[in-house]
């Protein structure tokens, strides 16, 4: 299992412009989103992500460098996942439930909440709408090994996370998981931060989730 130590900073707030968020992330460390789980998908695709908090939001960007964008997922709790697609799976402290937040590359949002796969429960538009988020999505510059480079921003107040009653992030262990992957895209893949060993391909299995610590 994975372990993470996720920053404490000042600097920004729920407040803050989500492009100020983005150029402070790009200060923090970058982790690698590598592990294929379901074999070695021979595609141009190379993600990272850096994450901080303020003990009141969590501060979260994804660097990506792939060869196709395809969006055809515009409607919150939409089926991102089938569009260029990163995600974040967490559950707090002793919390059986855990949260999947899924955002394709253009910010919509798919989010919900559960022990497991069957039978979770939709957040509320309202709950989603408090996330910001900001956006880049460019050409690679020549020569460059992939096609496109995108990168989306994320500051998400704990109030989102409305099935959990949090009132601090400050020194909170959880577990989660960080993931990229496009299932409709040309060439499918999936991509995991901590291993998965499973025989099919899932990101909602807790218990290959790595451990997070909320400085």
């Amino acid at each position: 299992m994975k372990t993470l130590l996720i920053p404490l900073t000042d600097e920004v707030n729920t407040n803050s412009n989500v492009e100020e968020v983005a150029s402070l992330l790009a200060t923090f460390p970058k982790n690698n989103i590598d592990y294929q789980p379901w074999g070695n998908h021979e595609i141009n695709c190379q993600t990272s992500f850096s994450i901080a908090h303020n003990g009141k939001a969590i501060f979260l960007k994804y660097e990506v460098a792939e060869d196709v964008i395809k969006v055809n997922t515009y409607e919150t709790n939409g089926p991102v996942n089938k569009d260029n697609c990163v995600e974040f799976f967490v559950s707090f402290g002793s919390e059986k439930g855990y949260y999947n937040l899924e955002v394709n590359c253009v910010g919509i949002i798919r989010m919900a909440y559960g022990e497991k796969r069957a039978n979770r429960i939709s957040l509320t538009e309202e709950a989603i709408n408090r996330i910001k988020t900001h956006i880049e999505i460019r050409t690679s510059p020549a020569n460059s090994l992939t096609k496109y480079l995108w990168q989306i921003s994320l500051t998400i107040p704990i109030e989102a996370f409305e099935y959990s009653s949090l009132k601090t992030l400050h020194q909170q262990t959880c577990f989660g998981n960080f993931f990229k992957c496009g299932d409709d895209l040309p060439q499918k893949h999936f991509y995991a931060w901590n291993k998965i060993d499973a025989e099919a391909p899932d990101f909602h299995l807790p218990a290959f989730f790595g451990s997070l610590h909320f400085n």
